[in-house]
């Protein structure tokens, strides 16, 4: 069975999750259908392919949690500065399946939103980590 894990990374800062308490992944609003009088469907929404939005809670070390931080903290100095703050994402939790049918592992880039921690009495992982990761644009 093949190993699961996220791994962020940016700017040579990188960490690799493995065991998760909640990791949600999910396509963000694709619009709506309405109907008008007559009864016709009058769809709405966006015309690019929809990007994708992680909720994820992980046991992590303090060096996990401390390199997360780095993570965020870099993403948020560079998008102050009008730099590429994109995090690459490597999604090895759950395929993806393209247009085409075929899945694949995925890989994003994303910002990380909500970062937190919550203390633990477990000595292997001392931390409940959890945070809100949105896609950007492809790879």
């Amino acid at each position: 069975m093949t190993s699961r894990y996220l791994q962020l990374s940016i700017s040579g800062t990188t960490v690799q999750l493995r065991k998760f308490a909640e990791y949600n992944r999910a396509i963000a609003d694709t619009g709506q259908t309405e109907y008008s009088i007559a009864g016709t469907p009058l769809d709405s929404g966006p015309a690019y392919e929809p990007k994708r939005i992680w909720t994820v809670s992980a046991m992590a070390t303090m060096a996990q949690w401390q390199d997360l931080m780095r993570i965020f903290a870099e993403c948020d100095r560079l998008r102050r500065d009008n730099g590429n703050y994109r995090i690459a994402l490597e999604d090895r939790i759950e395929q993806v399946v393209s247009n085409t049918g075929v899945a694949s592992w995925g890989s994003f880039y994303v910002r990380m939103f909500e970062p937190r921690s919550q203390h633990q009495r477990n000595q292997l992982y001392p931390y409940i980590i959890s945070f809100v990761l949105r896609e950007l644009d492809s790879p």
